[in-house]
């Protein structure tokens, strides 16, 4: 114990906890400015329709393109939230929950694991047939960087890999 790094645990160590990730997409912005312009164009519409006492038409119009914005919001806002996904990592390997339910796999079966270059997808393969694509937010990679890193450490335990002291 102590400072002897020897004795320090190891992650290849078996007994690892389960590690929980919640992963967020990135947010829809184009949708939420859309959103927010129909809103704006709307209701000053809607005001100067009314204020002016113009025709009943352009009142309506203004009213339809207002409740369009706010359903635009709500629909990118529900569509956000029921995209977060669950990760738990364990000895065993890996389950991504999300609303539409769950997929798993086993360390042993993972060929390997990916991540793209310029955006913040992290797909895991099993062969040829099976991938999990994950979508993390794209501002996020110290996250990325935490899972991949972790997941390395779990596929290696998994296969007996283990690290190479240099002799």
């Amino acid at each position: 114990m102590g400072s002897n790094p020897t004795l320090a645990a190891s992650p290849y160590d078996a007994g690892m906890a389960a590690s929980t990730y919640t992963i967020v997409p990135r947010t829809a912005f184009r949708a939420f400015l859309i959103a927010a312009i129909a809103s704006i164009l709307g209701a000053g519409l809607l005001v100067l329709s009314l204020s002016n006492s113009w025709h009943p038409a352009v009142a309506i119009l203004a009213t339809v393109i207002l409740a369009a914005g706010l359903v635009l919001a709500l629909a990118a806002y529900l569509a956000q939230r029921a995209s977060i996904a669950e990760l738990v990592l364990d000895e065993q390997g890996y389950t991504v929950v999300t609303r539409d339910g769950s997929q798993s796999g086993e360390w042993a079966a993972v060929t390997r694991i990916t991540r793209a270059i310029d955006t913040a997808h992290v797909t895991i393969h099993e062969g040829e047939g099976k991938r999990i694509r994950l979508e993390f937010r794209s501002d996020d990679t110290a996250q990325i960087d935490e899972v991949l890193e972790e997941m390395g450490t779990r596929l290696d335990a998994a296969k007996g890999y283990t690290p190479w002291d240099g002799s």
